[in-house]
């Protein structure tokens, strides 16, 4: 009776120890494990690790992959009659018209200039011209 209930224990101890070992190792065909996903095994996995122990910005490594923050446009809306997109902040060039009332999604602001775009070509909207429009919370 003995030998069966130490059959049971050994099979449930290698059945528990095989998922947890394969819950951690991440099979990546190509590259090594990092945090949830694969990267290629020339470049250094950062994640979970100190901060103190990442290279100073002076030393550029491109093999390290890093977390970034995205960063979400603000919604303005036109304040006056309407208002002339320039090619750059005061810049003689109109790249385009927008009129009361209509949003715009702000990327950037410099010097009273909203950039309002965020791909090629440039357009920029003297910020006097806008208001920053709040979303509402339930």
């Amino acid at each position: 009776m003995q030998t069966k209930a130490c059959c049971y224990a050994l099979i449930a101890i290698s059945v528990l120890s095989s998922i947890t070992f394969q819950s951690h190792a991440r099979n990546c065909s190509k590259g090594k494990p990092c945090g949830n996903g694969c990267i290629a095994k020339q470049k250094t996995c950062r994640i979970d690790s100190p901060a103190s122990t990442a290279p100073s910005s002076s030393t550029t490594d491109k093999s390290v992959i890093r977390r970034t923050v995205l960063r979400l446009p603000k919604v303005y809306q036109i304040i006056t009659d309407g208002a002339y997109a320039r090619k750059a902040p005061d810049s003689p060039v109109s790249t385009g018209y927008y009129k009361q009332g209509q949003r715009v999604f702000v990327y950037t602001t410099t010097d009273g200039w909203a950039r309002i775009s965020n791909m090629q070509p440039e357009e920029w909207l003297e910020l006097s011209k806008l208001r920053p429009v709040h979303s509402r919370t339930k």
